[in-house]
C-alpha cells in the first residue's frame, strides 16, 4: 500500500497525458496567437487613422486579445483609405 502511494507521488501528472508532442504543439500555438496580436497591434497604431478611433480600437484588441485582432483584420482595415499614391 505504501509503495502505490509512493510511486503514484513521483509520478509526473503531465507525462501521463501530454506528451512533448503535444506540448510542443501547444508552444507553437501559443506563439502563433501572440505574433497575431503584436500584428495587430502594430498594424493599428501604425494605420492613417484618427485619434479617437485608434483608442477605440487599441481597447477592443486589448479587451478582446483575438477577437479584437480577428476584427481588426477583418472589418478595421477595410474601413481605412489607402495612402493617396496607392489609389486606382
Amino acid at each position: 500500500m505504501t509503495e502505490h502511494f509512493v510511486n503514484a507521488l513521483n509520478t509526473n501528472l503531465a507525462s501521463n497525458w501530454a506528451g512533448p508532442g503535444i506540448f510542443s504543439i501547444l508552444l507553437i500555438a501559443v506563439a502563433a496567437y501572440f505574433i497575431f496580436f503584436l500584428t495587430a497591434l502594430v498594424d493599428m497604431l501604425g494605420a492613417r487613422i484618427g485619434c479617437g478611433a485608434k483608442i477605440l480600437w487599441f481597447l477592443v484588441i486589448f479587451a478582446m486579445p483575438f477577437l479584437g485582432s480577428l476584427l481588426w483584420y477583418v472589418v478595421g482595415r477595410k474601413t481605412i483609405d489607402p495612402p493617396r499614391g496607392e489609389r486606382s
